[in-house]
Parts: structure tokens; sequence; C-alpha cells
């Protein structure tokens, strides 16, 4: 586990710790046996000095990331997402590219035309794309300074959509991207809008594997200190994902931030909103059976390990069919796809998925329109 607990922008190390989910999960995906678990505290600190929030302790990479557990592969909502993104880099498409962290959304899998590529790097430990063209360098290890070093590559473009947020030391994440830019070279990203996901309560926002709360004025502070100036900023939906075009500046624009009240305040008000909400869907549950969760995934893995009664739960439903018939990681419920709604009369169903939730309402109530979803 990660020794440092450090605020990125300020570097003070005077925190406060303000939340705890006691032996939570350390994996937000599934298992094919629902046994040999890892758990740890999952803790909320805030710093005193800038307000920025994180996860501390940090789990070790090789830990968190031993294999993939499939997030933004299925669903219309991530569908959107990932042309709206592939859209905005379609001018910027040529030269030399470096794709951290792409995995199975990686761009790859939208490119038709090489012509005017010379090469594309594609940096993920699980990255499983099988374009076998020349000009494509698959490398199975996590972005490191290290590797360029050596190398001495220079990138017209360098992308990551849904990486920055899974960072243990994003100032030397983007001093290695400013290293390995071209001249001119566009850094294209995008990431969640976690000031809106945090005031709306999605358990998705933070967790370990997004260790940091990078609201706007955090990522816009990071980028501005580290000489990189915002050609662009787009947002997907209200509460998803922001996209930015940036290229390196000779100017420092120095910012600081200093959001320690309004931090505070807003985390304080998201998990008095936890406790509210599970009280309730634990009162609007007592007297069923048989009562399904949706999402194989930290959706349903915070509701289970804080508090939610447990003792009529059945299982869980996905619909990413690589997780089906295994178990939700930390628990011993079985996954099942939501056509099982099919087979039951007056099915009970917990969905709590955050931005989700309006696409996978409709769905369930095509299956069996008698669902009842809490």
């Amino acid at each position: 586990m990660s020794s440092k607990l450090f605020c990125p922008i300020s570097k003070s190390k005077n925190f406060k710790k303000i939340y705890t989910i006691k032996n939570f999960p350390i994996f937000m995906g599934v298992s094919k046996i629902p046994f040999k678990y890892n758990f740890h505290n999952l803790n909320w600190w805030i710093n005193r000095k800038s307000g920025n929030v994180q996860i501390y302790p940090k789990i070790s990479l090789e830990k968190l990331y031993f294999k993939s557990h499939g997030s933004g592969t299925v669903g219309k909502t991530w569908g959107d997402h990932h042309n709206s993104f592939f859209n905005l880099l379609k001018p910027y498409i040529h030269g030399n590219i470096c794709e951290i962290g792409g995995g199975n959304n990686s761009i790859l899998t939208k490119i038709r035309n090489f012509s005017k590529i010379d090469s594309f790097y594609s940096f993920d430990k699980n990255i499983k794309i099988k374009n076998k063209n020349k000009k494509i360098f698959k490398i199975k290890k996590f972005f490191s300074k290290n590797f360029f070093n050596k190398k001495k590559n220079k990138f017209r473009l360098v992308i990551h959509s849904h990486t920055f947020e899974h960072l243990y030391d994003p100032v030397s994440f983007l001093r290695t991207i400013k290293f390995i830019l071209e001249k001119n070279g566009k850094h294209i990203f995008a990431i969640p809008n976690m000031s809106s996901m945090v005031k709306k309560g999605y358990a998705n926002a933070m967790n370990f594997e997004h260790p940091f709360f990078f609201d706007e004025k955090l990522v816009e502070a990071l980028l501005y200190n580290n000489n990189f100036q915002i050609i662009k900023k787009k947002y997907y939906k209200k509460d998803h994902s922001i996209m930015y075009i940036t290229k390196v500046s000779k100017v420092l624009k120095f910012t600081k931030y200093l959001r320690y009240k309004k931090n505070l305040k807003t985390f304080t008000t998201m998990f008095s909103l936890w406790k509210k909400d599970i009280k309730k869907i634990n009162r609007l549950i007592s007297g069923f059976d048989k009562i399904f969760i949706f999402g194989a995934h930290i959706f349903s893995q915070l509701l289970i390990f804080n508090g939610l009664n447990k003792k009529n739960i059945f299982g869980i439903l996905d619909n990413d069919k690589k997780k089906i018939n295994n178990y939700l990681y930390g628990t011993k419920y079985k996954i099942f796809s939501p056509a099982i709604l099919k087979n039951f009369l007056l099915p009970i169903v917990i969905l709590r998925a955050g931005p989700y939730n309006t696409e996978i309402k409709e769905q369930i109530l095509i299956i069996n329109p008698n669902t009842i979803i809490i």
C-alpha cells in the first residue's frame, strides 16, 4: 500500500479523516469463486489547507489491477461517450500517438485508416486488442517515464480516457506527458465529472480505484501549474464526464486550490445522503424475499458494505455477459442476467447505478413490467 498521504496541489500533509467504511472489498469486479477476497478500510480524508479529498491508504497497483473488471464496456451511455470522445480526437489522429490505459475501450477499436499514423503506442496492463498492424505497439505495463528515457519517443498526440482519476501521482503523470509531447502536440483526455457525481451521491465517484477528488478546479489547477493550456473543454451529460483538449504552454499560470469548507460540506452531505438512502431501502425491502441488486460493481458493493439489510438478497444483476455466473467480489452473491426477472411474478430490484439508472430502468421494465424498482 502507498505510505504517502499528501495533497497533490499544496503538498500539505495535514489531513483529517471524515468517513470510513470498514472491511471494504479492494476490487470492483467479479470472482469465479465466492472466497479468497481481500478487504481494507475505505477511508476518506480531507486536507486542512487545500480541501483536497482523497482515499487512504491506497492499495498497491498490482493488487488493485490484478485483472480487468470490464468497466465502461457495456451500455448505451458508455457507447455514446466513447463515440463522443473519438469525434473530439479525430482532427488530431496523425503522427506518433500514445494512448494511456486504453484497455477494452482503446481508440484502436475505432481507427480504420492508419495512413496518417506513424506509430501508435498503447499502454495498459490488461490490454487485449487483437489488431496486428505493425504500427501498433502494445505495452502491457503501467505508463512510466522510465520507458521513454530509454526509447526517447516524442508524440504528436497523447490520449487517455477515464484514466486520470486512477492516478496516485497526478503531478508526475502530467510532467511525463509534457516530457514526451512534440512541440505543438496535443494532450486530450476524459475524466469523470466528480463534482456532479459527489453532489448526487454516486458510489462510483471515489473508491480505492479513484483515490482523489478531481473536481474541475483541482484538475485545472494541476494542468495550469504544470504548464498546460486548456484549448477546449466539453461536457458529456450533466453527471458523467468532462473532456479536455490541452497543449503545453510556455507560460506558467500558477493557480491555487483552497476549498476546505466547500468540500467538507459537500462530502458530509454525501455521507448523510448515503445513510438516509440505505435506511429508506431497508424499510422498502422489509418483508420481501429474493431481492436483486443491479450492477456487479462498486454501486452494489457500497450498499452491501455500508448498512444494507442483506438478509433476503438473492443475487446481483448485470448486463456484462462475462460476469454472469460469477460472484460479486467480496460477497457470496451470484451474478445473473437481467433476463432472469422473467421468471418472477413481482421481482424486487434495488437500482443505484448513478448516471446509468434511466437506461437500466427502461431495460428492466421491458423484461418484466411488474418489477418493483427501489
